[in-house]
């Protein structure tokens, strides 16, 4: 998937749909990190958006001038279930629920 200047690898597409990032949110971060480390070939932005910390690892194209994303999570959330997961364990956690409130 291409967005502007930025070019999404397979598993950076997955992280966006798991961790629910925009890519219009990975393009802010890059264009203007609070912080940024270079990493050999790939470099790191750190930023925080409406309260969340976005982290941000791509790769520069520079015959493409886009940048590649390789990877990106917002620090202290996981990502979300799949839906058939949550329904298959629905009934364990509402048990688990229900043991805590009577014990």
């Amino acid at each position: 998937m291409r967005y502007k200047n930025l070019v999404f690898t397979k598993h950076a597409l997955e992280r966006l749909n798991d961790r629910t990032i925009t890519a219009e949110a990975v393009q802010r971060v890059i264009q203007a990190p609070d912080k940024k480390f270079d990493n050999g070939g790939s470099t790191k932005f750190i930023r925080t958006l409406d309260d969340r910390k976005y982290h941000v690892v791509a790769s520069y194209l520079k015959q493409e001038h886009t940048w590649l994303i390789i990877s990106v999570w917002v620090r202290g959330e996981d990502d979300q279930q799949p839906l058939i997961w949550q329904l298959i364990t629905l009934p364990f956690r509402f048990g688990w629920w229900l043991v805590k409130k009577l014990f």
